[in-house]
Formats: structure tokens, sequence, C-alpha cells
């Protein structure tokens, strides 16, 4: 894991994973797909925890957990949050409900039955990332 990398580098690095998860869509030629008004249509594709750890050159999810300063561990917990609030937004869909239960459950430890409410993700809280 790339462990020398600033607060500004880590930033700069989750903030571009989280947008190039929303591309213009295209049709079968290729051509991106416009709306009635001109507007391009964008796709949004899952965010997910091993992208962001491969986005921080991390050689594993669980490495998530090694950064030790508190300001990089914040900026962790707030991509991790944004990663469960993407799939807790899935919950709506009737189409993608079980699979998307099925991830949070595996991945966000409040998410269990009887798992602890929390007002944040810790990273301490996941005990399966530290084997």
């Amino acid at each position: 894991m790339k462990k020398d990398l600033s607060e500004a580098q880590m930033k700069k690095r989750i903030d571009a994973y989280f947008a190039s998860r929303r591309t213009a869509a295209r049709n079968e030629a290729g051509d991106i797909l416009r709306n009635k008004a001109g507007e391009i249509v964008y796709e949004e594709k899952m965010p997910t925890i091993t992208g962001l750890a491969l986005a921080l050159d991390c050689t594993s999810r669980e490495a998530l957990s090694e950064f030790e300063e508190e300001n990089k561990k914040a900026l962790v917990l707030r991509a991790l949050l944004k990663i469960e609030e993407s799939a807790e937004e899935k919950l709506f869909s009737k189409d993608s409900f079980s699979g998307t239960k099925l991830f949070l459950e595996t991945n966000f430890p409040r998410w269990r039955e009887g798992g602890e409410s929390e007002e944040a993700p810790d990273l301490s809280a996941f005990p399966d990332w530290t084997k």
C-alpha cells in the first residue's frame, strides 16, 4: 500500500474514484446517448470497497484499515460511508434488493441482524478485515 500518500493525494484519488463511477451512457454503436433536451445521459456504477482500495493503491480491502493518521482514517471512513449510502439507495429497487442487502450485511456490521446502530462506520467494527 502507498502509505506515503499525503492527505491531499488520498482525497484526490478518492474523489477521482467516485467520479469514475459516473460515465456517459452509450448505444451499441458507441455513440453517447442524450435525452430529449440534448443533455448527456449518465450511467452510475455502484462504487465498491475493493475499487476504493485499488484507487488508494492498497494491496487488499483489509489494508484500508491500516491508515494510522486520523485525517487519513477520516477520509477512508467518509469514502466507506459513501459506498454504504450508494448501496442503501439501491435497497429501494426491487430488482437489486437481495444482492444489495447481502452486500450491506457482509461489509457493514450494523446491517447484520442484531448489529449495532452507529452514527458512522468505524474501521474497528470490521473484525473480518483485520484477519
